[in-house]
């Protein structure tokens, strides 16, 4: 059986959809379209993740030497829920494709190869990548105990000619309280450029980060994906607690060299404080 479990971002690099599985039929050099092995794939995203990306639908498909191609379209719940079962032929290299939109845009993507062997139970870590700008909240999961510290870093992802970055960060003072804010250039200084920090505060009776960061000149402008800025918080409460990333807002949003909103998705972060 194929599990895809939960999806959850791979550091700073997109988000990671994990598929165990084994085949229950042996390899045949010639194609061989009866003999299938049951796969099942799950999808999962937290009610506010799904919110924030506005993730609608997912696309799954495999293909390889000596099977029928496998696509599954399918829309996801207001869970942020998927569930399928597919017949996979086993063989070598049996290529995996994850799609998935915001309606027919495409937001994240990424594809791997697995080879399905009989009795063979193996593991395919599958980076999803971002299709379209994005704001996260790295780690997205952590577990910790209650009053230790642990550090959130905000990253861009997929931009073009990024010269302005305005983001609001909305916690539960009751479970986390900030205890550090910190720049981290290095990204929005890569083409020579200076960082003007016109906001970045703390309010931790409110529940509250601002964050207004500036590339000047324009012209050095940057694109790609790296990290933006650093937040310590510490755990005073108990239960699970969400971190909200919004890029909805006066002054806030990802804007080019040209002061051009672009289009962009945020996606926040989940505490469980034990």
């Amino acid at each position: 059986m194929f599990a895809a479990k939960r999806v959850i971002p791979l550091l700073a690099v997109g988000l990671l959809l994990a598929l165990a599985g084994a085949c229950e039929k042996p390899l045949s050099m010639a194609p061989d379209y009866s003999g299938v092995s049951e796969a099942t794939a799950t999808f999962a995203l937290s009610k506010a993740t799904l919110l924030e990306t506005g993730i609608s639908r997912l696309v799954i498909s495999v293909t390889g030497e000596g099977m029928k191609a496998v696509t599954v379209d399918t829309a996801i719940t207001a869970e942020g829920q998927f569930r399928t079962d597919l017949k996979i032929s086993p063989g070598k290299n049996r290529l995996f494709r994850v799609s998935a939109y915001q309606d027919t845009l495409l937001v994240l993507a990424g594809r791997d190869s697995l080879n399905l062997k009989e009795g063979q139970k193996v593991t395919l870590h599958m980076k999803l990548d971002f299709q379209v700008p994005a704001l996260t909240l790295t780690p997205i999961d952590t577990t910790l105990a209650r009053n230790s510290t642990f550090t959130v870093y905000v990253q861009a992802h997929h931009v073009d000619s990024l010269c302005t970055i305005g983001t609001k960060l909305l916690f539960d003072p009751a479970r986390l309280q900030v205890v550090e804010l910190g720049r981290e250039d290095d990204f929005l200084k890569k083409n020579g450029g200076a960082v003007t920090q016109l906001q970045f505060s703390r309010d931790n009776t409110a529940g509250e980060v601002k964050l207004l960061l500036g590339v000047f000149p324009a012209g050095k402008s940057v694109s790609g994906e790296g990290k933006i800025a650093r937040i310590v918080f510490q755990a005073v409460g108990s239960s699970t607690a969400e971190i909200d990333l919004s890029l909805n807002g006066v002054d806030l949003g990802l804007y080019d060299q040209h002061a051009v909103l672009m289009p962009a998705v945020a996606l926040g972060s989940r505490i469980t404080i034990q």
